[in-house]
This record gives C-alpha cells, structure tokens and sequence, in this order.
C-alpha cells in the first residue's frame, strides 16, 4: 500500500451553481417574508406558525443586521479571503512579483468579511451626513468613502490588472464590478427610495433585498473567479476537478 498525498477535487462550476441557488433562496424568503409584514397573511394558525412568520420576517430580511442571511454575506467574502490567502502564499514562494498584491487583497476581503459581520461601513452614515448634508441617491452617505476607496484600489492595482491572463481579466473584472455595483450602486439605488419613501415599506424592502442580492451574486462569482484560478496555476499536490 502506496502513501499518496491527499486529493482535494473541487469543481467549480458546480460551487457556482450551488452558491447562486442559495442566494435565489434567500432573496426569495427575504421577499416573501416583508410581503407577509407589510400586508399580513389571513390568520395565524397557532404559536409555532406565529414563530416561523416572525422568522421569516426577520432572520431573513435581506436589508437587517445580525440574521441568517448577514451571515451567509459575511461567510461568501470569508471565503475569498481565504482562497486569497493560499493564492498568496504560494505566489510568496515563488517570489512572484505581485506576490503583495495577492496579499493586500486577501486583507480586503477579510476585512470586508467583518465589516459585513460587524456592520462597520454604517457607523459612518450619520458622521457623513452630517458633514455632507447629502440627500437622494447619497442618502446612504458611506457610499461617498467607498466610492473614494474604490478609485483608489482600482489605481493600486491596474498593473496587477493587466498582466493577468485575458480569461481571468474578464473573471476578475465581471465579478468584482457585479460585487461593487451591488454594495454601492445599490445602495445607492436604495438611497433614493429611503429618502423619498422611507425604509417601513415594501418597496424599499423589494429594492433592498435585490440589491443585496446582486452584492451576494458577485461575491458567489469571486469564488468561482479564484477556484477557476487555482484550478489553472496550482502547482501539484491538489487536484481540482475539472
């Protein structure tokens, strides 16, 4: 009987596919479940079904803090930093020249991970605003920093951009560009109907719950993104199945 080193095979369209059906899961109990709150349902039958539309209402809201699906956003910008981290390491063993770039983006995704988590990009809504006095689509003013962060790790990163193959150009791109237009252009869009709607109705819980729902789409394509990566360039020793 031969040692063999472990196998680890992972397909990822089939994670893809599985990470893009949850996010549909959810959106649709976050909808479903604002639905019931703004226009109530014919009769509660008992405690446990009052119990279960309480959860539905709120451990599944796509726009709260601190459920069910806060979770599953902070676990899907978890594990690119993790997939990052690996990236990193092994481009460090190599002594490859964008080695750091790696490693500054397996920092921003965790970083993202807990600010998600912890609710931290917020905090700065009511600082902002009260400096900015900014309405409408800026309604929700942290997106006035983050738009500013963006331009910045665009500009850090542009040669690290370009000397990537045509394929993951195109990945990287699409993914983070559906990501970042889901948390700010998004935001952005459910600024204006909180400024001119507020946020207690189902309109604005229909537009929140898409707009997270784009940000976790992009996320799930990062994912697919860095396993089609590492599926490519990994050296021996893991096997990713094709």
């Amino acid at each position: 009987m031969t040692n063999q080193p472990p196998i680890i095979k992972i397909n990822p369209q089939r994670i893809l596919i599985a990470l893009i059906a949850l996010v549909g899961l959810l959106v649709a109990l976050s909808i479903w479940g604002q639905r019931i709150k703004y226009f109530g349902v014919a009769d509660i039958r008992g405690s446990w079904h009052e119990f279960l539309l309480d959860l539905l209402m709120q451990a599944f809201f796509m726009d709260a803090e601190g459920n069910i699906t806060t979770f599953v956003n902070a676990l899907l910008l978890f594990i690119p930093a993790l997939l990052l981290f690996v990236i990193a390491a092994w481009k460090s063993g190599l002594k490859d020249r964008f080695r750091f770039h790696w490693l500054g983006l397996a920092l921003v995704f965790l970083f993202l991970s807990f600010d998600e988590a912890a609710v931290l990009h917020e905090r700065l809504i009511k600082p902002m605003r009260a400096i900015l006095g900014a309405d409408g689509i800026f309604y929700f003013t942290w997106v006035v920093p983050g738009l500013i962060a963006v331009a910045v790790f665009g500009l850090a990163y542009l040669m690290f951009f370009l000397h990537l193959e045509t394929k993951f150009k195109i990945l990287f791109f699409a993914s983070l560009a559906i990501y970042i237009g889901g948390v700010i252009g998004g935001e952005m869009v459910s600024g204006y109907y909180a400024a001119n709607l507020g946020q207690k109705n189902f309109t604005y819980a229909m537009v929140a719950s898409f707009e997270e729902s784009i940000e976790m789409f992009g996320a799930s394509l990062i994912v697919y993104s860095l396993l089609e990566y590492l599926k490519q360039y990994l050296p021996e020793g893991l096997t990713f199945k094709a």
